[in-house]
């Protein structure tokens, strides 16, 4: 390997870590309605069609991000994600595990479980990667009745994701 070959390696390696990056923001951001956060990862002409919400990245983090009395919590993460980099465009696709808690009107909850793959399209622009494109495609799905204990074993004893700034998140890593 001569030194342009390991450049451009070491140029599509750091892209793809870029990338991988900006799903792990994208994900904290939903999961903890951040909206400053989640306004950072997406151009201004960007689009999202998360099939509930279709629209621009600007405007899907106004949304997600606003207090919702129906969804207690949220969480997700992706993973199994492949990216192709062609210079300052690239495209991905990554599997994602959503699990949420939905409170209906009386105070029943129903635990949510969701897989399904996001679709995306991405452009470095002045050395930063955005969101330009992503479409949430379902593949399964699972409902039940609200099975949490909190007032025992781990539960009881282990700190407590909130969305939003409340998140122990917020604060263990300021400095």
């Amino acid at each position: 390997m001569n030194i342009e070959q390991l450049e451009r390696a070491v140029a599509e390696l750091q892209a793809r870590q870029d990338l991988h990056d900006l799903n792990v923001r994208y994900a904290e951001g939903v999961d903890r309605r951040d909206r400053a956060l989640l306004e950072t990862l997406w151009w201004p002409d960007s689009e999202i069609d998360f099939g509930l919400f279709k629209g621009t990245g600007r405007q899907f983090a106004e949304v997600i991000s606003a207090p919702n009395p129906a969804v207690e919590i949220s969480y997700h993460f992706a993973s199994n994600e492949r990216f192709e980099v062609d210079g300052d465009q690239a495209t991905g696709r990554s599997y994602v595990i959503g699990v949420s808690v939905a409170v209906a009107e009386d105070g029943t909850k129903t635990d949510h479980m969701v897989g399904g793959r996001y679709l995306d399209t991405y452009a470095r622009r002045d050395g930063v990667w955005k969101f330009t494109r992503r479409l949430f495609v379902v593949d399964w799905m699972s409902s039940q009745p609200g099975s949490a204990v909190w007032d025992a074993g781990i539960g009881a004893l282990a700190a407590r994701g909130r969305p939003g700034a409340d998140d122990v998140s917020y604060t263990f890593f300021k400095s």
